[in-house]
């Protein structure tokens, strides 16, 4: 990988309940790997239920239909709706994310990745309420983190006072909804885009601060 004196920051707001934003964070993937140490992609954490309850009907509804339109797409080929369908669907998403940040504090960015593939395909793929604590914590250890410390770190106040935390900034930046890409600090993108729209966007962003991007992202 090639090293460059500046880069693109990319932040995407997400939640791990949202089927968009595992489509959107599939595709920036794709552009972070093309753009060769241009652009770095981190993700946030933006709680989009918040409240331990469980969905109404109709919220349940909107939740199945995402599912399905993101399974038409090439990223989302095989994601089903049950999770929304069962006696059990999550009650909140908070848990599933501070999970996320407990397993970043232990084992870095490789930790967090692994957990977080691993509750998409539990909860898109196998119709499990990834919002439960009993299944975090199994999911955890299969992910090949020590449990008793991942058990600590995830029910510490301070862990859920980093969801809460990086809420209210992206908030009083302006984000509303998940996915939302924050390009540069500058750049709001909301909503899942297209991999060419991505890829456009990041040039435009890099043309005007004077920041070269690779030839394989402009065409």
């Amino acid at each position: 990988m090639k090293r460059h004196e500046a880069s693109i920051d990319l932040v995407l707001h997400h939640d791990v309940l949202c089927p968009w934003s595992a489509l959107a964070e599939s595709r920036l993937r794709i552009v972070v790997e093309e753009c060769e140490g241009a652009v770095r992609l981190e993700l946030s954490p933006f709680a989009i239920r918040v409240e331990e309850r469980l969905p109404s009907s109709r919220e349940a509804l909107s939740a199945i239909r995402a599912i399905r339109k993101v399974a038409k797409e090439p990223e989302g080929r095989g994601i089903k709706p049950d999770l929304w369908r069962s006696g059990d669907p999550p009650r909140s998403s908070v848990p599933p994310l501070v999970a996320l940040e407990a397993a970043k504090i232990l084992g870095g960015d490789a930790a967090h990745s692994r957990l977080l593939v691993a509750m998409r395909r539990a909860a898109f793929r196998h119709g499990v309420n990834i919002s439960r604590d009993d299944v975090i914590l199994e999911l955890a250890e299969k992910c090949g983190l020590d449990v008793g410390r991942f058990a600590t770190a995830f029910a510490s106040q301070a862990t859920r006072r980093l969801i809460t935390s990086k809420h209210e900034q992206a908030s009083f930046r302006g984000v509303r909804s998940v996915p939302s890409l924050v390009i540069g600090g500058e750049w709001i993108v909301c909503g899942a885009r297209s991999l060419e729209e991505y890829r456009e966007t990041i040039r435009r962003f890099g043309e005007q601060h004077a920041l070269r991007i690779p030839d394989r992202v402009v065409h």
